[in-house]
């Protein structure tokens, strides 16, 4: 089945709800446990169907946020989806409830049931009016981002398209597109700072009508926060300034020595040698030489390549009307991942690539998982399927770089290391937002601007305007919408490095490791998995000693 040839019919609030109330009363009336495990059965499969047309609207909107049809269906289900998402809550509860729970216990794992309390717990009835006043909020982030064009050397370009400067040999080029970014986010601050305003006093709201002080607690129970706390965050947060940071400013030493660069600017940040490193090929180039990647990594991994190329589920070049960033999303109907980027002739266009192809990967497996709730993977452990899918794609990386491979890797993972401060910065900043809701936007950009100097102290943005006055989290969509969302990406980044690590050792059993990783799906924890599967904690003090000392030998520091 192609992309292009799956027919959208718009989800029937009614018919929706007036299913899920079906299952739930069947759920409820079901005499034994083998007639529940049948409705079971019975809901994963509606549910794959019946949510492939929402995923299909999604896809279609970020394709083309100008798109009237889908700018209109997206509208349509931001309205409908918390009242559905009440529902299948209601669902939910019918396992916790259930009287074979003690049954149902033995076959599904506990982490289920952790994270179906949560769902139930977040999908509060009282919460709906708020949810949808959220949706439309974070569309209207993304409809603003994605309508801005950028006229910067001689083209017009979509605010992502401008990121293949960012990392341009010449210096000045840099410095002019960062400065064309400062100038688009100083152009747009008051939609910007009025859009993140409602966002927090709206989540605020929604964490208060459960009896919390304020939207964090909330916020980590729709993040699936299973097995780590605020507290554990704020010792990972520690443990980075401590020895993550120091190694950050080694590596931007090293790079500002071979460059004859005194004082790092936020242009300079992207920058590892003294020749970027760009992919060798078109764009039907490069998509044949990953294909032959993945053909040689495993049979699995080339057979779900191919098959993706062949059903059109890569989107992944640059465009006016386009949102912006990358993602990869799942059509659960028909067993399809897809990517979606924004290439720009950068190296980021392979990181991107081999990223959400480790999402892919992880799609594919848990389309087979018996339970649609276990397929729910919680974010930081997703991310490891895709970071640690960068570094596996090592051995064949010289297909993409050719002689610019070696500037590749240090480029690569020079950035793997300091993004984790960047990460952590975010954060920290959502954390201090939400615990202190009545922050004016003066207040935000100041804090903003306090951390970024703590944990990028080899940078400044001095002379940038908007992102000299603490701007520069406007530019990061997760902030808007998908809060709390990014320290997964760190933990997660820490883990990969890991598996880095563990590749250049044996890359066969690391990869199949990493196998064995994904293979648990959501049947467990975060800290369980990593247990399982012998790989250090994020949370402890020794696990960063380990880490450091590893990147440094590679980095020859």
């Amino acid at each position: 089945m192609k992309l292009s040839q799956i027919k959208y019919v718009r989800p029937d609030k009614d018919q929706f709800l007036k299913a899920l109330a079906e299952f739930k009363q069947r759920f409820e009336s079901a005499k034994t446990v083998e007639e529940f495990y049948a409705v079971h059965d019975e809901y994963k499969a509606f549910a794959e169907k019946a949510s492939t047309p929402i995923h299909i609207a999604f896809i279609r909107f970020s394709q083309d946020t100008r798109d009237e049809f889908y700018a209109a269906e997206q509208d349509y289900l931001d309205e409908v989806m918390p009242q559905i998402g009440v529902a299948q809550a209601e669902i939910a509860n019918c396992y916790l409830t259930s009287p074979f729970r003690a049954e149902l216990e033995k076959r599904f794992p506990k982490v289920m049931f952790t994270n179906l309390q949560m769902s139930v717990d977040a999908n509060d009835p009282r919460l709906v009016e708020d949810r949808i006043e959220e949706n439309k909020l974070t569309t209207a982030y993304r409809k603003l981002m994605s309508s801005i064009v950028v006229d910067f050397n001689g083209e017009k370009l979509p605010l992502s398209g401008l990121g293949k400067y960012f990392t341009s040999n010449d210096r000045e080029v840099r410095k002019q597109a960062a400065i064309a970014l400062g100038t688009v986010l100083e152009q747009n601050k008051a939609q910007l700072d009025e859009i993140y305003d409602k966002l927090v006093a709206v989540r605020t709201r929604m964490g208060q009508k459960l009896g919390f002080e304020n939207f964090s607690k909330l916020g980590y129970m729709q993040m699936q926060r299973n097995c780590y706390t605020k507290e554990d965050i704020a010792k990972f947060r520690n443990n980075v300034l401590k020895y993550i940071v120091p190694l950050a400013n080694k590596i931007r030493a090293k790079v500002g020595a071979d460059l004859g660069i005194d004082k790092m600017y936020y242009y300079d940040h992207g920058v590892f040698t003294k020749n970027e490193p760009r992919p060798v090929g078109t764009p039907e180039e490069l998509f044949q030489k990953a294909s032959q990647m993945y053909n040689e990594m495993s049979p699995e991994t080339g057979k779900l390549f191919d098959t993706m190329v062949e059903s059109e589920c890569f989107d992944v070049m640059s465009r006016e009307g386009k949102s912006g960033g990358g993602y990869c999303d799942g059509i659960p109907e028909f067993n399809l991942p897809f990517i979606f980027a924004n290439w720009n002739g950068s190296a980021g266009d392979i990181d991107v690539l081999t990223h959400e192809f480790g999402h892919a990967f992880e799609f594919y497996k848990s389309f087979f998982i018996e339970s649609d709730f276990l397929s729910s993977i919680s974010m930081e452990t997703a991310e490891v399927h895709s970071m640690s899918m960068e570094f596996l794609a090592y051995p064949w990386i010289d297909k993409f770089f050719g002689d610019q491979t070696e500037d590749y890797k240090f480029t690569h993972i020079g950035g793997a290391i300091t993004f984790i401060p960047y990460g952590t910065i975010v954060d920290y900043f959502q954390q201090t937002c939400y615990d202190n809701p009545n922050m004016t936007p003066a207040e935000r950009n100041a804090f903003y601007n306090q951390i970024e100097k703590q944990f990028l102290p080899c940078m400044t943005t001095e002379g940038i305007v908007a992102l000299q006055d603490g701007r520069r989290w406007q530019r990061q969509a997760h902030i808007y919408e998908s809060p709390f969302y990014y320290i997964d990406y760190c933990l997660a980044q820490f883990t990969a490095l890991q598996f880095l690590a563990l590749s250049q050792q044996d890359f066969d059993s690391a990869f199949a490791k990493y196998n064995k990783f994904l293979d648990f799906g959501g049947t467990k924890t975060f800290v369980e998995l990593l247990d399982e599967c012998g790989l250090e904690s994020p949370f402890e003090e020794e696990s960063f000693k380990m880490v450091v000392a590893v990147c440094e030998k590679i980095l020859g520091l």
